[in-house]
């Protein structure tokens, strides 16, 4: 049939429509409403021909005319046929392989490890995914390590049936990307246009993996992939997704385009989890026989309410580990920062080594961040003092003896008012004060008794406040009767600036006047030694309480005194005047306080006559001496670092979140009393800085916090300082960096969503399987090969046959008119 086919309409079909079918198709053949009046205009043109004939041909026979119309009307149906565009299609019906997509999930996510908690799940997990390094290896490999892993071990052979299906392998993120690994391209004979092909990322540019968009994608692929027989859609997610289209929107297309969706889930509900030693806290140089504290700083994801146990190891010079503390922990909820704290004493110099360890705490992510180790110098006590002296006096010789008796101090002494001959005593001796910072900054304490400063140079203002405000040093001021006033007079004179880190305020015209001052001292009047005071080291000089108050109260009265004003907002007083008389609306004059500057202290004595506590005994006056020097230059000696530590609640935040700042204390003792209140700044960037004040938190009086809001994202830098708000350009604040970034969505919420996974596997008429499943994944897939029609197109409207029988009927018709006349 082929054969005649070619003959009568001079075609030549494809060699492989051989044994096929073939039918005849009108292109141009009008639509059905328009087929009625096609057949009406023939009629009316035969009928027409017929009254033209009988008309013109009067004597012609009824035969006759039959004939002639009848070669007009082949005639003008030949026409009609080639107008209509007349086409052979030969066809042939074959089965051809389907296409099954896999959409692997390549966003941020799927690089995640999960925990596997459940031991028995997780052994199916490696069973079916024929891990040799069992538990171990499905714990360390990412979730789309593992998917990867599962296609290549079978999955893939599996849903290819045999050579029933061609397996294409694609990688979403936020859209589809190109794979160069799918087993086969789409094929040329139903590429979509250029103009109509979805774009793809190329697998060689830079991926964002930042973003999820299952649906996008599901929509994406079906889309590239029209007009191609789809088996249907692997999803190999773990179901977050967090931009574009609704999943279960592209898996309501999909069942209407008869394309069923099957998801295997990767990862857990759980998601990862992982304690993270951070890091442990301690001060690089601590003093022989101090109470030292020691903080774990600990993170965790995954682990809310978790137990685990902290081990806390210590070795001095190298010596083998010994167990310092065991104790069981309940970890946090992700983000957090936790601390656990303990405390440690050496009694004799050494290098020590500590190091904390998270135990039991179960399956995680990975165990080489649950140590942290640090290093800690213990070294004895030797304070660096610098004692200036205004003038000779009882008081400044015993103070200058005593500091240099004392082998836990390297003393150096000078006396202003000196020749320049003498030989100003000391260990090491000086010849001449500090001249730079430098110099000046290798003391630890500077004890000052009623100085001269017009006998200095200029710059020492400058030297003396970044001294205790930056590096952290000891400053003790003691009153005198020569200098001390004029002092205070010209206290506004910017050459006297360093008098404001002192802890008291001196007014003019609100303290007694200087006869009222020479009445009282006609006598001694004991210390009123405060509350705080008695608290206070310097003025224990007993274990036992009983006999320290018995000492306390038999010391020797003082008679001289500087009376200032008052204290400082955030100073401690640690003695007041005894006399009655000496008070003013602020109460007794203040005689001894101490306030912190920045990460030093400074100390105001405002009486000159202890040396008569050498009375009842030399110790009480060297010991008196000894712990204040040791309370100043303490800080500085150690690095100058605060006396507190600050922290925040989560170790990032995200931009809207509340940020609750900590400075804490390490060692009680160090938060003077009358501290109210911290100062601090947050700065990020070009934005406007936030300024902070701390309070004591309740029922915690070492601990000061505050709560505030960070709205930009980037990196946040805190600095907190203790003394007025005004000293924060004077100060070296304590400092910390706070991360704010935006949230990644990602691990906003790291475990499985299989809800979603459900929802698109049951809208498009599919289903869910996890790992251990694998094996019925293929088995989901019910169409293989699908029939496909080939058809080869002729057009046949310029056919011979067709020119011929016009032209025959043509030539026939005139001869007939030419036999009979009517030409």
């Amino acid at each position: 049939m082929h054969r005649l086919l070619q003959i009568l309409f001079g075609v030549k079909p494809a060699p492989w429509t051989q044994g096929g079918d073939w039918r005849l198709e009108w292109l141009a053949l009008p639509k059905h409403e328009w087929m009625l009046l096609l057949l009406l205009a023939i009629l009316a043109s035969t009928w027409g021909v017929l009254w033209l004939y009988k008309r013109e041909g009067r004597n012609l026979s009824l035969p006759v005319r039959v004939g002639l119309t009848s070669l007009r009307m082949i005639i003008l149906l030949g026409i009609v046929a080639m107008l209509v565009e007349p086409v052979l299609v030969f066809s042939k019906k074959e089965m051809v392989p389907s296409n099954l997509l896999v959409l692997t999930d390549n966003s941020e996510s799927m690089e995640l490890k999960d925990a596997y908690v459940d031991d028995a799940q997780a052994k199916k997990f490696v069973s079916a995914l024929n891990l040799p390094g069992g538990l171990n290896e499905l714990r360390d490999r990412t979730r789309r390590s593992l998917a990867e892993h599962l296609l290549d071990t079978g999955l893939k052979e599996k849903l290819e049936a045999g050579g029933d299906r061609v397996v294409k392998v694609r990688g979403f993120t936020s859209l589809l990307v190109d794979d160069t690994n799918s087993s086969a391209k789409p094929q040329a004979t139903s590429q979509p246009s250029a103009a109509t092909q979805p774009l793809a990322v190329s697998q060689t540019s830079k991926l964002d993996r930042s973003a999820t968009a299952i649906g996008a994608s599901i929509r994406q692929a079906i889309s590239e992939y029209r007009g191609q027989p789809l088996a249907g859609i692997l999803l190999i997610s773990d179901g977050q997704s967090n931009t574009g289209e609704l999943p279960v929107k592209a898996a309501e297309l999909a069942a209407g385009e008869g394309i069923p969706i099957v998801a295997l889930a990767s990862g857990t509900p759980e998601g990862p989890r992982n304690a993270k030693l951070t890091k442990i806290e301690v001060s690089p140089v601590v003093f022989v026989r101090d109470p030292n504290p020691l903080r774990v700083i600990i993170e965790s994801k995954g682990l809310a309410n978790s137990q685990a146990t902290l081990v806390v190891e210590k070795r001095r010079d190298g010596g083998p580990w010994e167990e310092i503390s065991h104790q069981p922990i309940t970890l946090q909820e992700a983000g957090q920062v936790q601390t656990v704290g303990l405390e440690f004493k050496e009694d004799r110099p050494a290098k020590l080594e500590f190091r904390a360890r998270i135990t039991d705490v179960g399956p995680e992510l990975t165990q080489d961040d649950n140590v942290g180790t640090a290093e800690v110098r213990v070294i004895r006590q030797k304070i660096r003092v610098l004692f200036i002296a205004g003038s000779t006096f009882p008081e400044v010789e015993f103070i200058r003896n005593t500091l240099l008796r004392d082998t836990g101090l390297s003393a150096s002494t000078w006396l202003q008012t000196a020749d320049n001959d003498y030989v100003q005593p000391g260990n090491p001796s000086i010849r001449r004060l500090p001249a730079t910072q430098e110099e000046l900054n290798d003391y630890d304490c500077i004890v000052m008794y009623d100085p001269d400063p017009s006998l200095w140079p200029q710059e020492y203002n400058q030297m003396l406040t970044d001294f205790v405000a930056k590096a952290g040093g000891g400053l003790i001021y003691i009153a005198g009767e020569r200098m001390t006033k004029q002092l205070f007079d010209r206290q506004e004179d910017p050459a006297l600036g360093w008098l404001s880190m002192l802890p008291v305020v001196s007014e003019p015209g609100l303290y007694r006047t200087e006869v009222s001052v020479k009445l009282s001292s006609r006598e001694p009047w004991k210390l009123d030694i405060t509350p705080e005071g008695k608290a206070d080291s310097i003025f224990q000089f007993s274990d036992k309480p009983d006999e320290n108050d018995r000492i306390l109260a038999s010391m020797p009265g003082m008679f001289w005194h500087y009376p200032v004003t008052r204290a400082k907002p955030g100073a401690t007083v640690l003695a007041r005047h005894g006399d009655p008389r000496m008070r003013n609306e602020h109460g007794p004059h203040v005689l001894l306080a101490t306030q912190l500057v920045g990460p030093g202290r400074t100390f105001f004595v405002g009486f000159d006559s202890t040396y008569r506590w050498r009375y009842l005994d030399e110790q009480y006056f060297d010991g008196f001496w000894a712990r204040m020097i040791d309370r100043a230059g303490r800080s500085k000696q150690l690095g100058g670092r605060y006396p507190y530590t600050l922290s925040t609640d989560r170790s990032t935040y995200k931009p809207g979140s509340q940020v609750t700042l900590t400075a804490h204390f390490d060692n009680p003792s160090d938060r003077d009393t009358g501290l109210d209140s911290l100062h601090g700044e947050v700065e990020v960037a070009d934005q406007p800085t936030i300024p902070l004040t701390l309070s004591p938190r309740p029922g915690d009086p070492s601990t000061f916090d505050v709560t505030f809001p960070v709205n930009n994202p980037g990196l946040h830098f805190v600095r907190v300082w203790t003394g007025d708000q005004d000293l924060k350009q004077v100060v070296r604040a304590a400092t910390l960096q706070m991360p704010v970034e935006l949230p990644n969505l990602e691990y906003e919420h790291p475990g499985i969503d299989l809800v979603t996974l459900q929802s698109v596997a049951k809208t498009a008429h599919g289903g869910v399987f996890d790992l251990s499943q694998a094996d019925q994944i293929a088995d989901a897939f019910k169409i293989k090969r699908v029939a496909r029609v080939l058809e080869d197109r002729q057009e046949i409207w310029n056919a011979p046959i067709l020119f011929g029988t016009v032209l025959l009927a043509l030539f026939c018709e005139w001869v007939l008119r030419k036999r009979f006349r009517l030409v």
